[in-house]
């Protein structure tokens, strides 16, 4: 599996497809991920298979064929990819400020008290009960 550092931000299709193979079993067919897709919105194959041969190409996924079908592997993990999107963002938006981040989430309402409470419990879990 890469690295974060070895990997480069998605445009938003391709996370799409990227989040239907992490959220699927190990292993999935174009067949497959197209009507997984297709929950959202219809995607046509020529299109698909365009974006899966990039993210072939960009080290997301292996590949490899069994008779008519094509089957797909992700070679970056979906926790290596949110720590660069995260960490991208907290530089980017908040200058590398987790405190600014949580603020301005908390103000706009779009965490809530519990949210702070789950936040706190888990840095108390991760830091010993230390603060």
């Amino acid at each position: 599996m890469k690295k974060t550092e070895e990997i480069s931000r998605l445009p938003d299709t391709e996370l799409e497809i990227m989040k239907v193979i992490w959220n699927g079993e190990k292993i999935l067919s174009t067949a497959e991920i197209k009507e997984r897709l297709e929950v959202r919105r219809s995607w046509n194959i020529s299109a698909l298979q365009t974006l899966l041969n990039r993210l072939i190409e960009r080290g997301f996924l292996q590949s490899y064929k069994e008779g008519k079908n094509r089957f797909y592997i992700a070679s970056v993990e979906e926790t290596t990819y949110l720590a660069l999107e995260n960490k991208l963002f907290l530089n980017k938006v908040n200058n590398n400020s987790l405190t600014k981040l949580v603020a301005s989430l908390y103000d706009s309402r779009a965490i809530s008290e519990n949210d702070l409470d789950e936040l706190a419990a888990y840095i108390r879990n991760k830091t010993g009960g230390e603060t």
